[in-house]
């Protein structure tokens, strides 16, 4: 049996043509040619569920004083890992408003939001 899709909820505050695309333990969501978000709830690794946000490290510091839950990814070593790729953790206690947040501000177009890539362009293309 298929596990259902973590946070679905979050679907409601996103752009009706987002493309979401299964993988293992993750669910990958891309719009308008960039990949902007994943979905990620598995049992290894527990510390890294929660949403992984496609930006730009020049758009980190911006992104985390409007939006406070959302960290950088740390390591078992405690060790921040340099990353375009900001999380916010689903044990957070801000974690459902944090993560509606975040999908307004796709729903917005938010240019710190987002990574092209060529798969992203292709599933999105109309």
């Amino acid at each position: 049996m298929k596990k259902p899709m973590p946070f679905d909820f979050l679907l409601d505050y996103l752009p009706a043509n987002v493309i979401i695309q299964p993988a293992v333990g993750m669910y990958y969501v891309y719009f308008e040619g960039k990949i902007v978000l994943i979905f990620r709830k598995v049992s290894k690794n527990s510390q890294h569920n929660g949403l992984w946000i496609a930006t730009k490290r020049e758009d980190h510091a911006r992104l985390k004083a409007e939006i406070p839950a959302i960290t950088d990814f740390v390591f078992d070593e405690g060790e921040t890992f340099e990353s375009a790729w900001l999380q916010l953790k689903d044990d957070h206690d801000d974690f459902e408003e944090a993560a509606i947040s975040i999908c307004e501000l796709i729903t917005r177009r938010d240019k710190r939001i987002g990574k092209t890539t060529p798969k992203a362009v292709q599933l999105t293309r109309q």
